[in-house]
């Protein structure tokens, strides 16, 4: 491999999707800890799981975007964390048997396998698992348990279904395959959800093999009549955004310290250093909510009075849980201080019955800029808000002095009343954005249907276009002719493509012709991709089994919901354009003739 520029490593992401909730979620986790100055360029690789019940249509299309992995083969990639999920089985075939030497020799961590052979990152699933069963057995007494399972060949799902089964057997409960239902790990499993409860009357708790799954009982629940956390107790895995989003919240099991994408690229980054790393296991925690109340601590007495770090610390990590996730720059706010500041005051002025009103002033100040600086997004607003109104509650039944209670109050009503406008103007954001993205969008498709230029003329035009769909920053790789995918061969691109044009900072660049040409070898490492993106979302651009190049977006904002839907726009209007201009020439030969 060539020497490169600044010896920036790429490290590539293969994952099974991009658009789920979990995927969204792990693939952040290795965004937040890369600093600038690591000298790190994450390259995002995602495919699509193809079902057996697929329409041949929906078939077709995912065969050919999962060529889209062999960039791993073809590209200059100093390490690989690979997470395929339930295609690890299919494509691990493929990696063992089909892939380049060049693939085989590049340093690599498996997330989500079970094998000796390799460099792996595994939940611990029992710990969380176990202490849910144990909470709900023997703290709350329940005896009939279901779970709503994934497919037969992920292998998380059947470890999570084995442990289940394990936590019933040594509590002397009984298990048959009647408390069981398979799903495709999707929200789409309402049918199944239907069927588990109507073979279950009486059921007391479900446990969900992922927060997508609960979403699927939630449906079912609600055409029954049944709410989640009080006809019956819910709980799920992964504790993505989405268990803080379901009304009720969902109680979710999750990673207790680091996630496994952290220490997934952490192992990485220390093979690339040439450091001898084993397998880890990452250990998982439940996370309590509406569907399942479970706390991690009371507001008792003796904590509130002694109030020390520990204690203030523990109550920051428990609310705002995804926080520990981020590795903030030395510029940002340590929001956890912060905290730890403004609460000490607070139970100070308790255990001292008085509190002064610039102390007061101070406070809420401290309070405010909390707030400002999105302490939401590490957070669920239910959650907040019930631990504020739990806190709130023990302080006023220890506090003595009137004035002192009425001021500490107006401090929780402050906290509660930035919480709520956080949330208020996070929604109108996206809100917004989402309208302005989808106008932008439609603004684009209503330009790309416009005839009247030549072929060339409008291929120029679609470029000029792409600022219109909202990308900060991006490039785009195109081929001079598209590549034909042929589902009887190993995919392999071709090797020569040209470097269209650049994004940045939301502004399109154009390059000139000489600047264009490019190797497929050199996709990720060109030096006119912006240097501050820490990362790419790689997604093909294609129509049919006419493959036109590769667009390459920041992995910020909304582009794990946008990028793909982006790409398919461009493949039609490319494809448009090539028969416009085959159209033209057949005009042209036929004028000719005549």
């Amino acid at each position: 491999m060539r020497k490169r520029k600044g010896e920036k490593k790429i490290i590539g992401l293969m994952v099974e999707e991009i658009i789920s909730d979990f995927s969204k979620e792990y693939i952040q986790s290795i965004v937040n800890v890369v600093r600038p100055d690591d000298n790190i360029r994450l390259i995002v690789l995602a495919g699509k799981y193809i079902h057996d019940y697929d329409y041949d249509d929906i078939k077709s299309y995912n065969t050919v975007f999962n060529t889209i992995f062999r960039l791993s083969e073809q590209c200059h990639i100093d390490g690989l964390i690979i997470h395929l999920g339930s295609m690890s089985s299919e494509k691990m075939a493929e990696i063992k048997s089909l892939y380049s030497e060049h693939f085989h020799s590049i340093p690599k961590v498996f997330v989500s396998l079970n094998t000796q052979n390799y460099t792996t990152v595994n939940y611990d699933h029992a710990s969380g698992i176990r202490e849910a069963m144990d909470y709900l057995i023997n703290g709350d007494g329940l005896t009939k348990f279901c779970m709503l399972g994934g497919r037969e060949d992920n292998v998380d799902a059947c470890d999570r279904k084995n442990i289940f089964i394990d936590c019933l057997r040594e509590n002397g409960l009984e298990y048959t395959e009647e408390q069981f239902e398979n799903t495709d790990m999707s929200p789409n499993c309402v049918v199944e959800a239907t069927a588990l409860l109507d073979r279950n009357p009486g059921v007391q708790a479900v446990f969900c093999v992922n927060d997508a799954a609960a979403k699927g009982l939630y449906d079912a629940m609600e055409l029954k009549g049944l709410t989640p956390g009080k006809d019956l107790l819910v709980f799920g895995f992964d504790n993505t955004r989405m268990s803080g989003a379901l009304s009720p919240t969902l109680s979710s099991i999750g990673s207790a310290d680091c996630t496994i994408g952290q220490k997934a690229i952490e192992l990485l980054l220390k093979k690339l250093n040439h450091e001898e790393v084993s397998s880890a296991f990452v250990p998982t925690r439940l996370y309590g909510r509406e569907s399942l109340q479970y706390d991690m601590y009371d507001y008792n007495f003796v904590d509130i009075m002694t109030a020390d770090n520990t204690f203030i610390n523990r109550m920051f990590d428990d609310c705002f849980y995804r926080y520990k996730n981020e590795l903030n720059d030395d510029s940002s706010v340590d929001l956890k201080r912060l905290f730890n500041i403004f609460m000490s005051k607070i139970f100070l002025a308790i255990k001292n019955r008085y509190i002064s009103f610039e102390e007061y002033n101070e406070i809420k100040r401290m309070i405010n800029k909390f707030f400002e600086k999105g302490i939401m997004d590490y957070t669920d607003a239910t959650k907040l808000i019930n631990s504020i109104e739990r806190l709130q509650n023990s302080l006023n039944a220890l506090q003595r002095s009137p004035a002192a209670r009425i001021i500490i109050n107006r401090l929780f009503s402050v906290m509660r009343d930035n919480a709520i406008c956080s949330i208020a103007e996070q929604e109108n954001y996206l809100r917004s954005a989402y309208a302005e993205n989808r106008s932008n969008l439609q603004e684009f498709l209503i330009c790309g249907m416009q005839s009247g230029n030549t072929p060339e003329q409008n291929s120029e035009k679609l470029l000029r276009m792409l600022e219109l769909l909202g990308l900060q920053n991006a490039v785009l790789y195109m081929y001079d002719e598209p590549a034909k995918f042929d589902h009887t061969k190993t995919m392999v691109f071709p090797e020569t493509l040209r470097m269209r044009c650049v994004i940045k900072a939301g502004k399109l660049y154009l390059l000139p012709k000489e600047r264009q040409s490019c190797q497929l070898s050199d996709l990720f490492i060109r030096d006119e991709l912006p240097l501050k993106c820490k990362g790419y979302a790689t997604f093909i651009i294609f129509y049919g089994d006419n493959i036109y190049g590769f667009l390459l977006c920041e992995l910020a904002g909304d582009i794990y919901d946008r990028g793909e839907h982006i790409a398919i726009q461009l493949g039609k209007s490319f494809y448009i354009n090539e028969m416009q201009k085959k159209i033209k020439d057949k005009d042209i030969t036929k004028g000719c003739v005549q």
